[in-house]
């Protein structure tokens, strides 16, 4: 209770006790420090009065009943809201900083600000010109000064000039200084000189400091190059076997001579202990064999530059296939036997970079009695065609100190596509399972043979043909020979020859027709037939060319015009172009790439002629035969094959062959 109400309460007694005049007047009048008590309490009393007023108010509902306190249900705040306005804060504080760095650091000095770009071409030949291109821009806020680029090159490569001349050597440049936003390059030309497929890396570094700052910063950027090749198919055709002490032949083969950018060359050797190596002959120079159908600029010589290299000069795109003699001789047997032949560039600082090298190990063979075999006039592999017929030469001869009796010699044969049947052999050797022995019995030099003496057994059979039904079978002939003595039985390897792996090629064939009637009767040709002195007679030329086993590469088919022959253009093929050298007087059908895929082909186009009084009564000669050529992928042997002539008798037409003696009317 207030002391304001007890207050009241106590006076109220107070007063009831006493009544009338007489209690007023003994009541004693109160102090001014007892008015001043009352006032105080009078204050406190309204001030909680007030008080339990605005309580009211906030302990009732929206109806206006008191809540109980002692129940009162407290609302939870959401997690979530927390949750995410602290991670908002978050984002909003990374992205303060985020943009503090870009603006104080990186748009200032970091090293993406200055971009460097270097590039080259994807492919080149060897010894091609070409260049490397440098572009680099300034994207930082400051001016760049110390501008300096270096090149580090690949190892074959040759510097040849640059569009500023360098400050260090050939690969170090002191640039200009860049303005912000400058942009500026610099170009190099050289030449790759490497071995085809070989990748090479060129590295390309920019250093520059930021004006007004003193710290060097640096960028980097690269670029690699393949060498395809070097313009020209070398290929090396060898024996699996060598005699010891004695030369053995190998021969290099240069062919398909597109773009030769490297200019003179080098052929030099890397060779085992206790040998020797070199081209056949070097004096006078070798001039190189040609087997082309296209008309050579000149001869291809080799001679030699000193210690084991030769140089080759004169390859050209008209060199055609280019056949170089070598040799090669081991005295001793070692730990490697490891024979490479290299074609190499020399270079005016004494730097010889090789573009191509073949490293072959032949199985060593020691005996006094040496046999060498030969197919078609060559102890090296290469390769054969289907139909054609092989030549074998074997030698023997005695190196040795002692003399050999009761010799027996045996020829060894093995391959799915020799013809056993067409097999001559003068000497009449026995056949056996794939092999021809001949004893004394067949040849009587062999019963003995002395120090010195030597002979020659020649045999030959032809390789069948292919058909469908072939496909799967082994097209490779590999051949060799061995000996014994004194009936012994004929085995081991230090008694055999050479051993000869024959290849068989794709099987490419070339068909030609010259026809006034097609295969339907309807003309395509115009004109008298026969033909008729000083009148025009036009005829159509068909050719059909077919390939099995194989892809072929550079495939190409050409036509030479006999002189009263004209080219009556209306040309057409399947693949390839088909054009009309005029100069050359020469249809050329440049097929390319002939894929598996690509079972048969054809062509055709038009030729005319107008015989002259001189011609009447004759048979005149429309083609003298068209050569096809093509490389095969498979054995890396080019290809060659050549149909035969044609005359105004129209062999292949049979309509036009009923009223056409093909004699000029």
């Amino acid at each position: 209770m207030s002391d304001f109400k007890k207050s009241r309460q106590k006076f109220k007694i107070e007063r009831q006790r006493r009544s009338g005049l007489s209690s007023f007047v003994e009541r004693p009048m109160p102090s001014p420090k007892e008015v001043a008590s009352f006032e105080r309490v009078v204050r406190k009393e309204a001030r909680q009065q007030e008080i339990d007023s605005h309580l009211s108010e906030i302990y009732r509902d929206k109806n206006g009943r008191l809540i109980n306190v002692r129940k009162m249900n407290v609302r939870q705040r959401h997690v979530w809201r927390r949750f995410f306005g602290r991670l908002l804060g978050l984002v909003l504080l990374a992205a303060l900083l985020y943009g503090a760095y870009i603006f104080f650091f990186r748009a200032n000095n970091d090293l993406s600000a200055v971009e460097l770009k270097l590039s080259a071409p994807e492919n080149v030949i060897a010894g091609q010109e070409f260049s490397y291109t440098i572009n680099y821009h300034n994207a930082t806020r400051f001016s760049l000064t110390q501008v300096h680029l270096e090149m580090q090159y690949p190892n074959n490569f040759v510097f040849l000039n640059a569009s500023l001349p360098p400050t260090t050597d050939d690969y170090g440049w002191d640039l200009e200084d860049m303005a912000r936003g400058a942009n500026a390059s610099l170009t190099i030309t050289g030449q790759l000189i490497n071995q085809p497929g070989s990748v090479n890396i060129a590295f390309a570094r920019l250093s520059y400091a930021p004006d007004g700052l003193s710290s060097q910063f640096k960028k980097e950027a690269s670029v690699s190059t393949l060498v395809s090749g070097p313009g020209f198919t070398a290929d090396l055709q060898y024996n699996q076997t060598a005699f010891l002490q004695q030369e053995n032949a190998m021969t290099l083969i240069l062919s398909a001579v597109e773009n030769n950018y490297l200019g003179d060359f080098n052929i030099t050797f890397a060779l085992p202990p206790e040998a020797n190596a070199g081209v056949a002959t070097t004096s006078p120079p070798v001039t190189t064999t040609t087997t082309t159908t296209a008309t050579s600029s000149g001869p291809v010589t080799i001679t030699k530059s000193g210690g084991s290299s030769w140089q080759v000069s004169g390859l050209g795109p008209e060199s055609g296939r280019q056949e170089i003699p070598l040799f090669f001789i081991i005295n001793q047997k070692s730990a490697s036997s490891t024979v490479t032949v290299r074609l190499e560039k020399k270079l005016a600082n004494g730097q010889a970079d090789v573009f191509w090298e073949k490293a072959i190990t032949p199985t060593l063979v020691t005996s006094g009695l040496n046999l060498t075999l030969f197919v078609n006039g060559s102890q090296n592999d290469q390769a054969v065609n289907f139909g054609q017929t092989l030549n074998y030469l074997l030698s023997y001869s005695n190196q040795g100190d002692n003399t050999f009796a009761n010799v027996a010699i045996l020829a060894s044969l093995t391959g799915d596509f020799l013809d056993w049947n067409s097999l001559s052999d003068a000497a009449g050797g026995v056949t056996e399972n794939g092999a021809i022995i001949w004893t004394k019995e067949e040849i009587p030099a062999l019963a003995e043979i002395k120090p010195g003496q030597e002979g020659e057994i020649d045999f030959f059979l032809r390789l069948k043909s292919f058909s469908a039904t072939d496909l799967g079978k082994n097209t490779a002939v590999v051949s060799y020979a061995q000996y014994s003595v004194n009936g012994q039985d004929i085995k081991g390897d230090s008694n055999k020859s050479n051993t000869v792996a024959n290849n068989i090629n794709s099987d490419l064939f070339l068909n030609e027709q010259i026809r006034y009637f097609d295969e339907n009767n309807i003309p395509v040709g115009s004109g008298p037939l026969p033909p008729a002195v000083g009148q025009k007679s036009s005829f159509r030329v068909y050719w059909t060319v077919k390939n099995d086993l194989h892809e072929l590469s550079d495939a190409q088919v050409v036509f030479s015009l006999p002189a009263e022959v004209n080219w009556d253009d209306s040309a057409e093929t399947q693949v390839g172009t088909l054009n009309y050298n005029e100069s050359a007087r020469q249809v050329v059908w440049n097929i390319g790439r002939l894929p598996l895929s690509v079972y048969e082909t054809t062509a055709a186009f038009n030729i005319s002629l107008t015989p002259g009084e001189d011609d009447r009564d004759k048979i005149l000669v429309l083609s003298p035969g068209s050569t096809i050529t093509a490389m095969d992928t498979e054995t890396k042997a080019l290809i060659t094959q050549k149909t035969g002539a044609k005359t105004s008798k129209l062999e292949d037409d049979d309509i036009a062959g009923l009223s056409n003696s093909g004699r000029v009317q």
